[in-house]
């Protein structure tokens, strides 16, 4: 066989004479080329690298656990979350549980009487029920929420006004300065013992045994402790919205001034100093400033 290659300008040509044997090693390394360039295109565009089975066992076993974490991890922060809200909500039953007595207390409420103490009863028609969602769970525990917190509010109010009336009325005068005496002049116009003239008497006088105990009728804070001409060793206590009271012609003084005084403390001991003529406690109770007569609180 003869190959002929004659150049372009038809100037010159060249020509090589191939026996059958050289042009089948021609043919077949021809062929080896091209199964070789086939190959390789394959592999780089077309064939993508497998990796062993174990490979991919290990692979998808550990996804598997990492799932799992993650699943375990979100069932513990919905377990948190849910755990406080409850926390939450027993704190603020209990807080509400307190104040109840407490306000049952103040008010003489019998909360065992009323059975406010028991379970609230209950009950209906049993019907085809369905699991709540997660978002009725967080709608009805919102709803508790906002009750708890009406009911607070309600609650502080009332015991602050319960508060707020006990002070009122254990800070108005009442009853009688002594435990035991009797009253032995009036509030109003009478004779004076020493002169025998007409005179106004700004108080009741309780007499009584020497050295027994004068009592606060009511609460407040002692404004003013010692003598004072006429009433010898006297004790006056301001109660608040304008009511005093004076206690005076004690023996003995046994409290001091500044000092905070409840109903019924014992302040005193009876005696006869200043301008007296045997054993009383000359009782005076002002209103704005001005002596009423205590009459009309010691029968309260």
């Amino acid at each position: 066989m003869q190959v002929i290659i004659i150049s372009p300008n038809n100037t010159t040509h060249r020509h090589w004479h191939l026996s059958p044997t050289m042009l089948r090693i021609a043919i077949a390394s021809a062929l080896v080329i091209l199964l070789s360039l086939s190959y390789t295109a394959y592999q780089l565009f077309f064939d993508t690298p497998k990796k062993p089975a174990f490979s991919v066992f290990e692979e998808t076993h550990e996804t598997q656990q990492e799932q799992t974490v993650v699943s375990q991890e979100k069932q513990e922060q919905v377990h948190d979350y849910y755990a406080k809200r409850l926390g939450s909500l027993q704190a603020e039953a209990f807080r509400l549980k307190a104040l109840t007595d407490k306000l049952a207390e103040l008010s003489g409420l019998d909360i065992e009487a009323e059975g406010l103490n028991k379970p609230m009863g209950q009950g209906g028609l049993s019907r085809t029920a369905k699991l709540l969602t997660q978002k009725e769970f967080d709608s009805f525990s919102s709803q508790i929420e906002d009750s708890f917190d009406r009911q607070a509010a309600g609650l502080d109010q009332l015991q602050d006004y319960l508060i707020t009336e006990d002070n009122i009325k254990s800070a108005i005068p009442t009853g009688r300065p002594i435990k035991k005496g009797w009253v032995s002049s009036y509030y109003g116009y009478r004779a004076d013992p020493f002169t025998g003239r007409k005179v106004f008497h700004h108080g009741l006088d309780f007499a009584g045994k020497a050295g027994s105990e004068v009592v606060a009728v009511a609460d407040g804070i002692v404004s003013w402790q010692g003598s004072r001409g006429g009433y010898g060793e006297m004790i006056e206590i301001d109660h608040g919205n304008g009511y005093q009271t004076r206690y005076a012609h004690n023996k003995e003084l046994v409290v001091k001034l500044g000092e905070r005084i409840e109903k019924g403390q014992a302040i005193a001991l009876m005696g006869s100093t200043g301008r007296s003529t045997g054993p009383h406690v000359h009782f005076e109770i002002l209103r704005d400033g001005k002596t009423v007569n205590p009459s009309n609180f010691i029968k309260r």
